[in-house]
């Protein structure tokens, strides 16, 4: 006799800086591959003064989010924030309505706590958002996944072993 589990309604996240949006992509696919249960996000800096003459390059967020279309196999919305503390932002993905909901004629993400206030309410601890805000900053790319708990244990533990074997001994994941 086998005993069922019960699977938990509530959604968790699993969150993880990326240096490069080279590996951001290939955990991106990793990630659509293991489970379509999940919803990815991604967020990261950009110039988005310069986007009409970078049209396409990776710092304006379009060239990810067209890649993450075609690997998701769903258009992906894409957006733009600033914050005072980090600069601009472009946001993909299911969260972007957090990111952007009008907080009395600002989005939530553009006010100067807003993204670490909702990484935390997320279920970020304070140290690893205080740590992702300063990536950000620095130019890095956060890679937002919510899920069921068993799917994101799967996911971390897959994540793991195959980009420990992508990488080179040399390189360096942010954690």
């Amino acid at each position: 006799m086998k005993a069922k589990v019960a699977k938990s309604d509530h959604k968790f996240v699993f969150s993880k800086i990326y240096s490069d949006s080279i590996h951001l992509l290939e955990a991106a696919e990793i990630i659509t591959n293991e489970s379509s249960a999940c919803e990815l996000s991604i967020l990261g800096k950009t110039n988005i003064l310069n986007s009409a003459q970078n049209k396409g390059q990776v710092n304006t967020g379009i060239a990810i989010k067209d890649r993450l279309s075609k690997i998701t196999k769903e258009v992906m919305e894409c957006d733009y924030f600033y914050n005072p503390e980090i600069g601009y932002i472009f946001i993909i993905g299911p969260l972007s309505s957090i990111f952007l909901n009008d907080l009395e004629g600002k989005s939530l993400g553009a006010i100067s706590v807003g993204p670490y206030g909702i990484l935390r309410g997320l279920g970020i601890s304070h140290k690893q958002a205080y740590s992702h805000i300063k990536a950000l900053k620095k130019g890095g790319y956060l890679m937002i996944v919510r899920g069921y708990d068993d799917d994101l244990d799967i996911l971390q533990n897959v994540l793991r072993t195959t980009l420990c074997q992508i990488h080179e001994p040399n390189s360096q994941v942010i954690p």
